[in-house]
């Protein structure tokens, strides 16, 4: 039922209840049948269960299978190091599994914070009686009583109102309070009345009576809440190109395995000789170490991202940001200050002045656009007639008002403004019938009144103004229209114009007009230089907002956003999802008077346009829509909790510019990712190449399996943290998006990690082993060196041949495109302290007995060390080389 559409008497009568509201059995009823006024939460969840469901996702499973194999192969070949290797497995999916639990519990908190909103106590009429209850025990029909100050407790229609004022922004994105009355209203949706209280808003002034008609998951929060709960969001790009990755790699170990199963098996090696060195190819393949590394990479692109204000809550949201292809954001307190400012005064003399200085910060001057000869005597008393006429404050503990009125006491403040013995009498408070506040005041025995208004209203009442040489003269209509053209012109650049006038005796008449105000939430300074990086970036901005069109397009046009078309909500609301969609397509659109539900749809209908989406928020309103956009952005410091905890990143600072940086971040590590993993690939290949020659040469075993994991987990873990750590290049946001369908595994990179970087890496591998037996003066095809001091120092020269070849190549693809010489010696801290370890590594391997325990390594004389050397160096000039000749393929294919 249209509960707002029904006069007083079809209200109750609906509700069945009474002025004297409902007796105390009626209301205990009613609270059985309707249930406690809270929003109804799923039922809560089995969190030991959801725990151990992180174990059962495919790349989990992948290495929980590989632990499994690798305890049976230590059954059937036992000192291999196979347990070793099962153990760390597991234990690398045991952090993983950890994690992403985690970060699905505190998602799991976004209904929850909804409850902070809603009051514990109310005052209702029960009985005849005034009672404070329990917000919980709210029923419809209950007769709600509310003062300035109260947050509501349910939604209900007014009976009664005084000046009733209430903010409604966390439901609608409305930056200002409006008005209450009682009475029947006809508006097309709830949100639109004017008789209506929301529970969770706040009542700023005035004091009304309400019927109850709505409580818990029924209010407008409610419906929110269920939104919230209902939307889910799309997988990552970063979760589905893990989930490739794993699956290629997976698929390629297992054929690579079968395949050299039965090449053994048929080679007469017998079915255990064949698993089991199948089985070691296989684990060779698969990448242990390269989801712990992608989490600790995303890691430290989130402290990056919180040292330059934005706060990532979803570590897979990092990468999302990179292909971020449009950003959806709000106006007040993202693009703007969320401060009214005021920054033109225009004396009914003719003269104008502007007023430096930002927001309600004190600090300005004031500038004259032409001769100030006089002038500065009537600028003084005009604010002083505005200022006695605010009840508005700035204090040393905050601010606190109306934020209009405090841009008019911040401007006094400025021009260093005092009372000087003004005593109040009276005042005439703003109503939106009569749009003007006056307030009267005594001095010396004579009484002043001081008005501020709308233009349209003061003028009529307005009979006298002051003229550029400070005489009081007769308002003539050349004045008049001067003064309504010059108004007109301040409103078209969005600013709020308000008339100050002042004048003698009690009574709103016969004023004295003294000039305009001009009054704006201003953009923030990063904001326009933001917008044209998004530009340069390839990212489409466009604004939603529960502001008015007009203000809202001319501050997009002050901070340089292009708008090819602008559409209010209901306009939106009527279009058909066909066409909404193709203009999302083909054009600029900035949207203004929003709803809650509509910038779900516009999030909605742009993915379903092929775009990645950011969208910023800050009320509760915003929480579907953040929840459904890739990346759900909320304000750090106006931002309620509900939308905080919707989202994937908090800005910390509220800044429009802070979500740029972090977009550089997001690109920055897709990059850094993809060079990783052609590292971490690039050493598969000498893990895998001396099994393959092991098998169908005369030759010892090159590489044990605990001495794989020395390099999966050991020497590459390190160095690919420090490729994932490394700094935006300086062409980073001037390129386009990352594409939704580029991959970070693609065949770039199993070019260069398999077939070019891991050749290298496996030849040196193979040289190093088998030239170092040569040269010790071992025969080709002598078996019998096995376990002994010469197989272990040929081995650990295998070891030394992938891992010296990691130094050089972790140095090269620290760009992925230009010259690593480009990047400076230091830039990077971490890959100098990888290196310093690593290099303590290879010295521990050569010459520490408990290391060489484990890990099978013996010390290697120096004069066997040269043939390590070339291969290195092969491969950072080949790599620098290659990447030299595929800059310029590369500019005009991604330019």
């Amino acid at each position: 039922m249209q509960y707002h559409t029904l006069n007083r008497e079809e209200l109750v009568g609906a509700l069945h209840t009474a002025d004297t509201g409902l007796d105390l059995s009626e209301a205990g009823q009613r609270l059985e049948h309707y249930g406690p006024n809270e929003i109804e939460r799923k039922k809560r969840k089995n969190y030991l269960k959801e725990y151990f469901v992180q174990f059962t996702h495919f790349f989990a499973v992948l290495l929980e299978l590989a632990a499994v194999l690798s305890f049976l192969a230590d059954l059937y070949s036992p000192g291999e190091g196979y347990d070793v290797l099962g153990y760390a497995i597991f234990g690398a999916v045991v952090v993983n599994a950890t994690f992403a639990f985690w970060q699905e519990y505190k998602a799991d908190r976004t209904v929850d914070a909804l409850l902070k909103l809603i009051p514990s106590l109310v005052k209702v009429r029960r009985g005849g009686e005034i009672a404070k209850v329990d917000a919980r025990l709210l029923v419809p029909g209950d007769i709600l009583i509310v003062e300035e100050g109260d947050r509501i407790g349910a939604d209900a229609v007014i009976l009664e109102a005084n000046s009733l004022y209430v903010n409604i922004a966390t439901l609608t994105g409305e930056s200002r309070p409006v008005r209450r009355f009682p009475g029947a209203d006809r508006s097309e949706t709830i949100l639109d009345a004017k008789n209506v209280l929301f529970a969770g808003t706040t009542v700023e002034s005035g004091n009304g009576v309400a019927a109850v008609f709505g409580t818990g998951r029924n209010t407008e929060f409610g419906k929110i809440a269920s939104l919230a709960k209902e939307v889910k969001k799309r997988l990552t790009p970063m979760q589905t190109e893990i989930i490739r990755i794993t699956r290629i790699l997976t698929v390629a170990a297992l054929l690579v395995g079968g395949v050299f199963f039965l090449l053994g098996f048929f080679s007469g090696q017998g079915f255990l000789i064949a698993a089991i060195f199948a089985l070691s190819l296989i684990v060779a393949n698969v990448p242990e170490g390269m989801l712990p590394t992608i989490t600790l990479s995303l890691s430290l692109a989130s402290q990056n991202m919180a040292r330059r204000n934005a706060l990532i809550k979803n570590l897979d949201s990092v990468q999302t940001l990179g292909s971020a292809t449009v950003i959806c954001t709000d106006k007040t307190g993202t693009i703007t200050r969320n401060e009214m400012t005021l920054k033109e005064i225009y004396l009914a003399g003719g003269e104008t002045i502007s007023i430096t200085g930002e927001g309600y910060d004190q600090d300005g001057e004031f500038v004259f656009a032409g001769e100030r000869s006089g002038a500065d005597e009537r600028l003084h008393f005009f604010l002083l007639a505005g200022m006695l006429n605010c009840r508005a404050t700035i204090e040393e503990n905050g601010v606190f008002g109306d934020p209009t009125e405090l841009s008019i006491i911040a401007a006094a403040r400025k021009g260093r403004i005092e009372n000087n013995g003004y005593a109040k009498l009276q005042e005439f408070p703003f109503t939106s019938e009569r749009k003007m506040m006056s307030t009267s005041y005594e001095k010396g025995g004579e009484t002043f009144i001081f008005s501020k208004g709308a233009l349209e209203v003061l003028l009529p009442l307005s009979d006298y103004f002051v003229d550029d040489a400070g005489r009081v003269m007769p308002f003539d209509e050349s004045n008049r229209a001067r003064l309504v053209a010059r108004a007109e012109d301040l409103e078209r650049k969005a600013y709020r114009v308000l008339a100050v006038a002042y004048g003698r005796g009690e009574e709103e008449r016969g004023f004295i007009m003294l000039g305009l105000v001009a009054i704006m939430d201003l953009p923030r300074s990063e904001v326009f230089d933001a917008i044209a990086t998004c530009r340069r970036a390839g990212i489409r901005v466009l604004m939603l907002t529960g502001d008015n069109p007009l203000t809202a397009e001319a501050i997009a046009r002050t901070i340089g956003l292009q708008v090819d078309l602008v559409l209010t909500g209901d306009e939106t609301r009527r279009m058909p999802d066909e066409k909404l969609e193709d203009l999302l397509k083909h054009q600029n659109v900035l949207f203004a008077r929003m709803r809650s539900e509509q910038k779900l749809r516009i999030a909605s209908l742009l993915q379903r346009n092929g775009e990645v989406v950011a969208m910023t928020g800050d009320g509760v309103n915003d929480a579907p829509a953040l929840r459904k956009a890739d990346i759900g952005i909320s304000m750090g410091t106006k931002g309620t909790e509900v939308a905080k905890e919707a989202a994937d990143m908090i800005l910390l600072d509220d800044n429009f510019a802070s979500i740029v940086a972090a977009i550089e971040e997001g690109r920055t590590v897709y990059f850094n990712i993809k060079k990783f993993v052609t590292y971490i690939l690039s050493s598969n290949i000498p893990e895998i190449v001396p099994y393959i020659l092991q098998f169908f040469l005369r030759i010892p075993l090159p590489l044990s399996v605990i001495q794989i994991l020395s390099i999966d987990l050991g020497s590459d873990l390190l160095p690919g943290l420090a490729l994932g750590s490394e700094a935006p290049e300086e062409d980073i946001m001037d390129r386009p998006p990352v594409g939704k369908n580029e991959r970070i595994l693609d065949w770039e990179v199993f070019k260069r990690g398999y077939f070019f970087l891991g050749a290298i890496e496996g030849a040196a591998a193979m040289v190093a082993f088998l030239g170092f037996l040569f040269l010790s003066g071992w025969q080709y095809g002598d078996l019998s060196v096995t376990g002994t001091t010469l197989h272990r120092q040929a081995m650990t020269m295998t070891l030394l041949g992938a891992v010296s070849c990691q130094l050089f190549n972790v140095w090269t693809l620290r760009s992925w495109d230009h010259s690593s010489f480009q990047r400076g010696a230091f830039t990077n801290r971490l890959l100098i302290i990888a290196i310093a370890i690593e290099i303590l590594w290879v010295y521990a391997l050569l010459n520490v007995q408990a290391v060489q325990v484990i890990f099978n390594t013996a010390h290697v004389p120096a004069q066997y060390l040269w043939i390590l050397l070339p291969f290195p160096i092969l491969l950072f000039l080949s790599h620098e080389l290659y990447k030299y000749l595929r800059r310029p393929k590369m500019v005009k294919s991604e330019f």
